[in-house]
């Protein structure tokens, strides 16, 4: 298998490493976990990790009966990386097989096109690895690499990358037609494509079963019942209860969080696969500069605005969420348009393949089919394929150059989708009529995917957005709304008796809506289109500037109203 988050195990190297070479034995499965994922990190390692994260809670256990509180968090976090770093291998490895199963529709279809056009297993793996992008396509060029000059065919070793029965059984009848008379060899290539589209749709659906739960347990424990509990804190001494200050901190602002973000990695670990369009995030700038100064700029006019507004408490929350969402949400939007753009070229794509296809199948030369896409298709799509076509009159140069040269319209902006796409209609356009038929096929193809795509992400959208109006705006509301109500209930005390101020009780409660701001928004962009960096800074930064507006605002009318 190729090694996927490799950042991920070379850290975990690292800091096992570093760790003195102690007999801690490994937990049972960890070693077929890591071997499974292809790590260099040895299950020892992980073992010692933890235990000196378990050494380092029981160092701090002395600490409780001087500082309880500091203590109990010291222990709380000791406890929680050391559990994570067993945990991380087993969530590591079924997103790796998410995304496997996501990524195999467009696999095998890169295979059947390749098949149509030469019945060769060795050009078809070739192809697939060159012009693909994903798990699967990484895993099929280690593959040739590692068949080269044995009897073995890599289409053969990639099965032993493949888990899922539908898929293994797509590779094996892609491999079939090589075989098969060029009569019938076409039904067998519609055979695999089917195969594969079914096993992402049947992932899917199993997906999508296995994370509404956890994400409703997470709505509901998460957000709902903590916020509804701090209008309990200021009339649970009249109960008889005692509610100390820094207890309620602990629960809010230590424990709710790592049960948040615990559960968001095993939401995000076992989500459906969802296909994303490419990974132009990482080819936009960032003006560092300008985000810091516009981040200061949302700071001062938030921390004004709480004492215009005589909430002065939530300064201390207001603030520094909005300077710090504003300066994220300004770095990462360069990178988002980026990133926005290459998914509407990408959602073209079947159309102007289609058009491309019949083109050529009619006769037509490849330079005038992306011509008449270019004039056809609409949006940026069509956009890319007319200046493709002018690149190319205008350099004398042949179409690859003018999509792939040194002045060619594909850049790494447009993301691995659009260029391995765009590299296959090249390829197939090479063929002539025959090729324009495979083309037309293929467009089919990526259509069905396409539409598996837009299937998994609509299953989860409602799930999606309520995460994220949640973290950025309903619970601000709730929680500002809250906290101004506990104040006029009546005098605040804490276990001692003495005065508990709002801004103390109004402090605690904001950390936990940074929190929840920032995880929630998190889980649901990730729901919805995977861990794209510039996405996901983006809609944090958004949600984390809104969340410190409207608890400042809300506090602020509850307070008008009483």
């Amino acid at each position: 298998m190729t090694r996927p988050f490799p950042a991920i195990d070379d850290a975990l190297g690292r800091a096992a490493a570093r760790l003195p070479d102690w007999p801690v034995p490994a937990p049972d499965g960890l070693a077929a976990t890591l071997d499974d994922l292809g790590w260099r990190t040895a299950p020892e390692g992980l073992a010692r990790l933890a235990a000196a994260c378990g050494l380092l809670a029981l160092l701090a256990f002395p600490a409780l009966a001087v500082a309880p509180l500091v203590g109990l968090v010291a222990v709380t976090y000791a406890v929680a990386v050391g559990y994570a770093v067993l945990r991380v291998p087993d969530l590591a490895l079924a997103l790796h097989g998410s995304r496997v199963v996501g990524s195999g529709p467009a696999f095998v279809a890169r295979l059947a096109l390749r098949v149509r056009l030469d019945p060769s297993a060795e050009a078809a793996a070739a192809f697939a690895a060159r012009t693909g992008d994903g798990p699967l396509a990484e895993a099929l060029a280690r593959r040739i690499r590692a068949t080269a000059g044995t009897p073995e065919t890599a289409l053969d070793a990639v099965t032993d990358d493949l888990s899922d029965p539908g898929l293994r059984r797509a590779v094996a009848l892609v491999h079939a037609a090589v075989e098969t008379p060029a009569a019938d060899r076409g039904r067998v290539l519609d055979r695999a494509l089917a195969a594969a589209r079914d096993a992402t749709e049947r992932h899917v659906r199993e997906g999508v079963r296995a994370v509404r739960g956890p994400v409703n347990a997470v709505y509901a424990f998460g957000v709902v019942l903590p916020l509804a509990l701090v209008g309990l804190v200021p009339v649970a001494p009249a109960a008889g209860v005692a509610l100390p200050l820094g207890t309620v901190a602990l629960v809010y602002d230590v424990f709710l969080p790592l049960a948040l973000v615990g559960a968001a990695a095993w939401v995000l670990a076992h989500r459906p696969a969802v296909f994303p369009a490419g990974r132009a995030d990482t080819a936009a700038g960032v003006d560092r500069r300008r985000a810091a100064g516009l981040g200061l700029g949302a700071a001062l006019l938030a921390a004004v605005g709480t004492l215009v507004l005589d909430v002065a408490w939530a300064l201390p929350v207001a603030a520094p969420c909005c300077g710090v969402g504003v300066a994220l949400a300004v770095a990462a939007r360069p990178a988002v348009d980026l990133d926005d753009h290459a998914r509407a070229v990408s959602v073209g794509l079947p159309d102007a393949v289609a058009v491309v296809g019949r083109r050529l199948a009619g006769g037509d030369p490849p330079e005038t089919a992306v011509a008449a896409a270019g004039t056809t298709i609409p949006g940026p799509t069509g956009e890319l394929f007319a200046a493709a076509d002018r690149t190319r009159r205008a350099l004398g140069r042949p179409l690859e150059d003018a999509f792939f040269g040194r002045h060619g319209v594909v850049g790494p902006e447009h993301g691995t989708r659009v260029s391995g796409t765009l590299g296959l209609l090249l390829d197939a356009a090479s063929g002539g009529r025959a090729g324009g038929r495979v083309l037309a096929e293929v467009a089919d193809g990526l259509d069905a995917v396409q539409r598996l795509e837009n299937d998994a992400r609509a299953d989860l959208a409602d799930l999606a957005d309520t995460l994220v109006r949640t973290g950025g705006l309903f619970a601000p509301v709730v929680a500002g709304v809250t906290v101004t109500l506990a104040g006029h209930v009546g005098s605040l005390e804490d276990a001692t008796g003495s005065v508990l101020p709002v801004a103390s009780l109004g402090l605690v409660v904001g950390v936990y809506v940074a929190w929840s701001a920032v995880v929630l928004t998190a889980l649901g962009v990730c729901l919805d289109g995977g861990v794209r960096r510039a996405q996901l800074a983006f809609r944090v930064g958004t949600a984390l500037a809104s969340a410190g507006a409207c608890y400042a605002c809300a506090a602020a009318a509850a307070a008008l109203l009483l």
